[in-house]
């Protein structure tokens, strides 16, 4: 059952003028539909932090002058605060549902440019717009006939963990600054909540259902990604920043051990 969301208030202006370009400058014969997914979905929409992620379905590829007109789009469109947080894809109808392997070059927009290539598209982000999507324009989200699959969900989470997250852990530097801090425990405790409630979460819900499921080994990392999240000019919850970046990397092989042991196993076994 799709999640009654309601779009914030702070966006709908930015909006209101992406679809009113969107119609004067593109014919009818290529818009199927705007839907918003990510943390406005789930009612988490953080102003200061969030990205507002959202995918535009079209009928056919656009052609060059097209994706000309497109940028000149988004460009305008910088001019709102929250311009540049749209983070976003045009897929035509045919890419619906399908991962960036299976996918030519598209057109997606980051900070506020529009560029040709691949961008955030996977299992979750199917399921997010199938199960939670928002419509701000066009046909349904049960139009598009999605058909996500949540063992795909767990692939893709897999992949995070076993793969990203593993060799993000041989670079020691990295965990010496905020930004990755918060970015490493909140995206994987997001994991790990999602794959114990098969239910996709906030980062700040994932967080906070960790310190439910985690031991307490863990909780004091997972209150300081909270606080780099909610409050990040208070004082560290660690004594050093060396002392962080060592638990940082020693979560991410603990998360790697439990998801394996626990959460992708059956996933391996029905691949066999």
């Amino acid at each position: 059952m799709r999640r009654v969301s309601k779009i914030p208030e702070t966006i709908k202006p930015l909006f209101h003028d992406y679809l009113k370009y969107m119609e004067q400058r593109f014919q009818n014969d290529i818009l199927v539909g705007t839907y918003l997914y990510g943390s406005i979905s789930l009612s988490g929409f953080d102003e200061c932090k969030s990205d507002i992620d959202f995918v535009t379905v079209l009928k056919r590829e656009l052609n060059q002058k097209e994706a000309h007109t497109l940028k000149l789009i988004h460009k305008e469109l910088n001019i709102h605060s929250l311009g540049r947080r749209m983070d976003g894809i045009y897929i035509p109808m045919d890419g619906v549902g399908k991962s960036n392997e299976e996918l030519p070059p598209y057109f997606y927009c980051s900070n506020g440019k529009v560029k040709k290539g691949y961008w955030d598209v996977n299992a979750v982000t199917w399921w997010m717009i199938e199960q939670y999507g928002i419509k701000v324009y066009g046909n349904e989200v049960s139009d598009l006939n999605i058909q996500s699959q949540w063992n795909k969900v767990i692939e893709n989470m897999e992949y995070s963990i076993n793969s990203y997250w593993i060799n993000k852990a041989k670079n020691v530097i990295i965990f010496m600054f905020d930004d990755m801090v918060e970015f490493c425990i909140l995206t994987i405790s997001r994991i790990l909540s999602t794959l114990e409630g098969k239910k996709i979460l906030t980062k700040t819900e994932g967080a906070n259902k960790a310190q439910d499921i985690l031991p307490e080994r863990w909780h004091l990392l997972l209150k300081e990604g909270l606080r780099l999240r909610n409050n990040r000019k208070s004082s560290s919850l660690y004594p050093s920043k060396f002392k962080r970046a060592k638990e940082c990397r020693e979560f991410i092989a603990f998360s790697h051990d439990l998801c394996n042991e626990k959460y992708f196993k059956e996933l391996k076994t029905e691949i066999n």
